[in-house]
């Protein structure tokens, strides 16, 4: 008899404190009035599950959580605590096209630059294809799912003035499940590697 194989989606993550959750949240109800002045469609993330992705990871068996997490270990190693600075609002690919709209990171880039690569490197190690695109750290605020109004959406995402949020100590890395349902992702902790 074949055995059953349990998959989850799941993702590498880096937490950002409650209180700048609401704080990025109270720019958000400016966008979403924004957004509704323009006949674009919006699907909003909910501010307390506002997180950095460091790397997404996809389906994965349940029974490899452990070796991702001594991946991470070992990733993590040597690399302290730091602080994020999170600034800016913009959106992917482009003004004219949106697809995403993003708050962007200003300070704590460099030790991102560090521990990504290693991410990349201990994950490739058990098998994970290593991401083509280049890293570029940001918050999702939300994804539109419509092209009808979002070069004006865009247009007016320009106007808002640039939001500066608190600072965010990062204390360590998660390893993620993602759970898609019809009110919105649920994300549970399955793991977490503290830094030095």
């Amino acid at each position: 008899m074949k055995e059953y194989t349990e998959y989850i989606r799941s993702f590498v993550a880096l937490a950002i404190d409650a209180k700048i959750q609401k704080e990025i949240g109270c720019v958000q109800e400016q966008l979403i009035k924004s957004a509704q002045k323009t006949a674009c469609r919006v699907s909003w993330v909910k501010p307390e599950t506002i997180h950095l992705t460091v790397k997404f990871l996809g389906d994965i068996p349940l029974s490899e959580v452990k070796a991702i997490l001594n991946a991470l270990q070992t990733a993590a190693q040597g690399i302290s605590a730091f602080a994020l600075q999170i600034e800016g609002l913009g959106v992917f690919p482009s003004q004219r096209n949106p697809r995403v709209i993003w708050v962007g990171i200003s300070e704590g880039i460099e030790s991102l630059r560090v521990m990504q690569p290693r991410v990349e490197q201990e994950l490739a190690a058990l098998g994970f294809p290593r991401e083509k695109k280049k890293f570029n750290p940001h918050l999702t605020l939300g994804r539109i799912r419509s092209s009808e109004g979002a070069a004006a959406l865009g247009e007016v995402l320009s106007t808002i003035p640039h939001p500066v949020f608190s600072r965010s100590i990062i204390q360590d890395i998660r390893l993620m499940k993602s759970d898609l349902r019809p009110t919105g992702a649920v994300y549970t902790e399955l793991g977490r590697i503290p830094l030095t």
